[in-house]
């Protein structure tokens, strides 16, 4: 199961922030998580490499030289998404039944609805695996289009031998998403569409600016938002399938590094004129 949950959340206070709260946003999941299932919530904490999560940054107030200023009774919102069943049912629970309030870096806000429902929230929905993956896998798509279009709404970023690179290459974007999906999916795709990606399509047109966001041990890290249009070269039906579904995965799964943390929030745009 897939699920992305947003919370609508209320400041009732001014409040002074930083601009950054994606680890602070993390670290309110692993509390909520705690109170319905502690046994996952050590799980969570505990595991290496890829997580079964994301978690946004504060969608709220105005941020300005790294502070985020929010005034009394000013409205925001806040995402989380599951990527396997033990995460997504517990995000379905607080869907449910969220939360009166919870707390971000020292700062109560108000929750004032909690949502799965795209109807009531673009970045909010829920969906299985085969749900999803069923209209590319199942015979496909006949003439899936060659070109895809992202939105990087958040800082997005890549750890490429060993640095971090903010650029979105084909190969990175794909990967990325490949990776996430043979670790959490029921459903595994074929090893080479990493060569596909890499061999075969090509970064189109992209309309991206350099962001900084908070890296490891206080550092900066630079990542980009914005969008780009990825075309194949090879129009091969079966691989041009399998781009499609990844690229609607990366509403779910986030793309490329610190997707736990506020960065890599991405979705599908139309790739001729960036528009979703």
């Amino acid at each position: 199961m897939l699920t992305s949950l947003v919370l609508q959340l209320q400041s009732p206070t001014a409040a002074r922030l930083p601009s950054s709260l994606g680890r602070a946003g993390q670290a309110l999941l692993l509390r909520l998580v705690q109170a319905h299932r502690p046994a996952l919530a050590e799980e969570l904490h505990q595991s290496n490499g890829l997580k079964p999560y994301t978690v946004s940054n504060l969608v709220l107030g105005k941020r300005q030289g790294g502070t985020l200023t929010a005034e009394a009774g000013q409205s925001g919102w806040l995402r989380f998404t599951g990527l396997t069943e033990p995460v997504s049912a517990v995000l379905q629970n607080l869907a449910a039944d969220p939360p009166p309030a919870v707390e971000l870096d020292g700062h109560a806000f108000t929750v004032t609805r909690a949502t799965l429902n795209p109807a009531d929230h673009p970045w909010a929905g829920q969906t299985s695996y085969q749900d999803l993956a069923g209209p590319y896998l199942l015979g496909g798509q006949s003439r899936p289009s060659a070109r895809i279009g992202l939105e990087f709404a958040s800082p997005t970023t890549f750890k490429s031998r060993g640095v971090n690179l903010p650029l979105p290459l084909p190969e990175l974007v794909f990967g990325s998403l490949l990776d996430r999906w043979q670790t959490f999916a029921p459903i595994a795709l074929h090893p080479e569409t990493r060569r596909f990606a890499a061999e075969a399509v090509a970064l189109n047109r992209f309309k991206v600016r350099s962001r900084g966001a908070p890296g490891k041990q206080g550092g900066l890290r630079i990542g980009f938002t914005g969008t780009a249009t990825f075309m194949a070269t090879n129009k091969d039906r079966y691989w041009l399938n399998i781009l499609h579904l990844l690229a609607a995965f990366a509403f779910y799964s986030g793309v490329g590094a610190a997707a736990t943390a506020g960065l890599g929030q991405t979705r599908t745009v139309d790739g001729r004129n960036g528009r979703r």
